[in-house]
């Protein structure tokens, strides 16, 4: 693999913008088919030096395009050598991420500029590259290594998170699969708060070949696509449906994902009360608050039997005595709210009655312990 993308072919036109030794060094290294140790060097060296010294704007962007390439270069070095592992280092969110902003900040620039040099190449190849990684993504799916196609998922979300938010929603799924659940629940999490989730429109179509619906995807293209298949009599029947149309789904994943890591209960309570506004007879919803509330009242009173028993060793120190028992009803004054929350949800959970109870007896509640049947 000699690079990701940029053909060398582009590179030609860069010395139309600036015509620094180290520019002519940095064309000439990342044009070769066979880079040596030697090459590496020289890149890393030019493009420093490159980076200090561009003063024009042109020089600047292309500055900064081969500095984003270097790993590409590096990878190129180890020629047959070169490992999975070292091809996957490429595949990481933050060099992506980079990577994809160098790109749209050259087309950018010759927007800006007037001048059209290479935009058209730069675009086929962001688009080869999308392809790249989802056919990468793919592959490791098939293969059922599941966190890696969820890292390579997400990588290209990150590359386009514009058009590819189907990919975040990608990651998080396979990020399940890989039983990773923390990974899952960030994942599922970014994807709830995303723009694609809250805003994004999926464009769906009947093929008329087979009488089955296809969806096209949710970007601009996708919509242009299914029009033109329509109008070619491909395809018919025309619908479109909104992405948080799952989001009673995607609330129930995140909240049982919350849970069983065991995370931030006040996030786990906001995405749960959501959840079950709109799934209010989901069985694993309904235990999953449940616990929520019934653990943190738990944690509180977790330790009374040993207050008790402090309580019981004094006999002689009323002061004491009272301070202590009023301790004790500090605490279950605290977990009572949870007890009575999580009674609401399970009423016929015998533990929760009996430590109602117990907890309306303490706080001098009595007439509401007999409630509690």
């Amino acid at each position: 693999m000699k690079k990701l993308v940029l053909s060398a072919a582009l590179l030609l036109s860069v010395a139309t913008f600036a015509q620094k030794e180290e520019l002519k060094t940095l064309k000439k290294i990342y044009a070769k088919e066979t880079i040596s140790v030697k090459d590496l060097e020289a890149y890393k060296t030019a493009s420093d030096a490159l980076n200090t010294l561009a003063a024009e704007e042109s020089d600047k962007v292309y500055a900064k395009f081969y500095m984003v390439m270097y790993p590409t270069i590096e990878l190129a070095s180890k020629g047959d050598k070169a490992t999975m592992q070292d091809q996957m280092k490429l595949y990481n969110p933050e060099f992506i991420k980079q990577y994809g902003a160098v790109i749209n900040e050259t087309i950018d620039f010759e927007t800006k500029s007037g001048k059209k040099v290479y935009t058209d190449e730069l675009i086929q190849e962001k688009d080869e590259f999308k392809k790249a990684l989802n056919t990468l993504a793919m592959s490791l799916n098939g293969a059922s290594k599941f966190k890696e196609a969820s890292s390579v998922f997400y990588s290209l979300y990150i590359f386009d998170s514009k058009n590819e938010g189907s990919s975040l929603q990608n990651a998080a799924q396979l990020a399940v699969n890989a039983q990773d659940y923390k990974l899952a629940e960030n994942l599922y999490e970014e994807f709830y708060n995303s723009d694609y989730f809250n805003n994004g429109v999926l464009y769906f179509a009947v093929n008329k070949a087979n009488g089955i619906e296809q969806v096209f995807g949710s970007s601009k293209e996708s919509k242009e696509l299914r029009t033109s298949y329509i109008s070619k009599g491909i395809f018919e029947k025309p619908r479109d449906e909104k992405v948080n149309k799952s989001k009673a789904e995607v609330l129930r994943t995140l909240s049982i994902l919350i849970a069983q890591n065991e995370g931030d209960k006040k996030k786990l309570e906001m995405y749960v009360t959501e959840a079950r506004k709109l799934l209010p007879n989901d069985q694993d919803l309904l235990l999953t608050e449940f616990n929520l509330y019934f653990n943190q009242g738990y944690e509180l009173i977790k330790d009374d039997m040993k207050m008790v028993e402090e309580i019981n060793k004094v006999t002689d120190v009323k002061k004491k005595y009272d301070e202590l028992v009023a301790k004790r009803k500090e605490i279950f004054a605290k977990a009572l709210p949870f007890f009575e929350k999580a009674y609401q949800i399970k009423p016929t959970d015998e533990n929760t009655k009996n430590v109602l109870k117990i907890a309306y007896e303490i706080l001098g509640q009595p007439e509401k312990a007999k409630t509690i049947k």
